[in-house]
């Protein structure tokens, strides 16, 4: 699998509040529908994604748009 684990997110509140971090992320749709249905992270607005072996900010995503499986 190429895109193994590939991913780290922050996840923020819309009052950009922190409310958690995801380490080896693989997918990135399903996180944010693991994200919506969870009652810890549920209150969700955006979260930003990095790569997880550099450390490198890729893209922030938001509730309410597109968010593919891989970048």
């Amino acid at each position: 699998m190429k895109h193994k684990n590939d991913y780290s997110c922050i996840i923020f509140t819309q009052q950009n509040e922190f409310l958690g971090k995801m380490q080896y992320v693989h997918n990135l749709y399903k996180c944010a529908q693991w994200l919506s249905n969870s009652s810890k992270y549920n209150a969700w607005s955006y979260f930003n994604v990095y790569d997880r072996r550099t450390g490198q900010f890729l893209r922030r995503f938001y509730r309410d748009e597109f968010i593919p499986q891989f970048l």
